[in-house]
């Protein structure tokens, strides 16, 4: 009988271990494309540490898909927060439109009471305005700070 031999490819992106290396201005290693993260800290490695190596796993293809998965529904469920308090914001300045504009006119019934119902349709109308194409999302670059993070 013939023996047959197998060359097994063990290459970093079918290992159970490494993940892309995460690669900041500001750090100072440069490693390879790669981490290792059997230990408890992340090693940088090279595709051929990765070959040789003797604590390979293979992990199927369909293992990294429901790490994506979860991750993205953090992320919807983040959006989906951003995007109820914001409602909640505009909802609030209509309605502070619309109070200020019903004290407005209830008060104009006296003429000495005027600058009063100036001011506070100019404040309706300032909260309508706000209400309507008010920014409250940071900006993705920083040059704005609002009290939402910026779009994904």
């Amino acid at each position: 009988m013939a023996d047959t031999a197998t060359a097994i490819l063990h290459t970093p992106w079918d290992c159970r271990w490494s993940r892309f290396a995460r690669r900041t201005a500001g750090d100072g290693k440069r490693g390879g494309m790669w981490d290792c993260i059997r230990t408890a800290e992340r090693l940088p490695i090279s595709e051929s540490d990765c070959e040789s190596c003797p604590h390979y796993e293979y992990r199927p293809p369909t293992e990294g898909l429901l790490d994506v998965v979860k991750a993205r529904q953090r992320v919807a469920a983040k959006e989906r927060l951003t995007r109820a308090v914001e409602m909640g914001v505009r909802v609030s300045l209509f309605v502070m439109a619309v109070i200020f504009a019903a004290c407005g006119l209830v008060v104009l019934t006296t003429p000495l009471a005027v600058p009063f119902t100036v001011s506070m349709l100019m404040g309706a109308a300032a909260s309508l305005m706000l209400g309507i194409w008010g920014n409250f999302r940071s900006h993705a670059d920083g040059s704005f700070r609002g009290f939402l993070p910026p779009r994904a």
